[in-house]
């Protein structure tokens, strides 16, 4: 997956989220916080989670495109591996999927770090 379409990808995931979260703010009629309203903590938390992630990997992602430009079988690899992950997680969390839920936070945070060590062993 091209790092223009990873990062389209990301950001239509992150998008779903927050558009979960307003759905239920405006269901449960709660401008601030979850309202004690379970499955508005859990929205909310998901995309923050979304956020967390997706937002570490992309700046990770432009800047291995900045000192590589052109395709590069790993990272295409990798941005797969990591957009099915970030898409797998919430829905894990709304399943209540805690084993699944920690698999793909786990497969996130790895490749982070690939992404990140490969930088640190290429920058000039």
């Amino acid at each position: 997956m091209s790092t223009p379409l990873t990062l389209v990808a990301l950001l239509l995931v992150i998008t779903v989220l927050s558009l979960r979260v307003s759905q239920l703010r405006l269901r449960h009629r709660v401008s601030l916080g979850d309202g004690g309203h379970k499955d508005l903590l859990v929205a909310v938390r998901a995309h923050g989670n979304g956020l967390e992630q997706g937002l570490l990997y992309a700046v990770l992602l432009l800047a291995h495109a900045q000192l590589h430009p052109g395709p590069d079988a790993w990272v295409l690899v990798a941005n797969a591996a990591f957009v099915a992950a970030r898409v797998v997680q919430p829905l894990a969390l709304f399943g209540r999927q805690l084993r699944l839920r920690q698999l793909a936070h786990l497969a996130s945070v790895a490749l982070q770090w690939v992404v990140a060590v490969r930088l640190l062993l290429v920058v000039p």
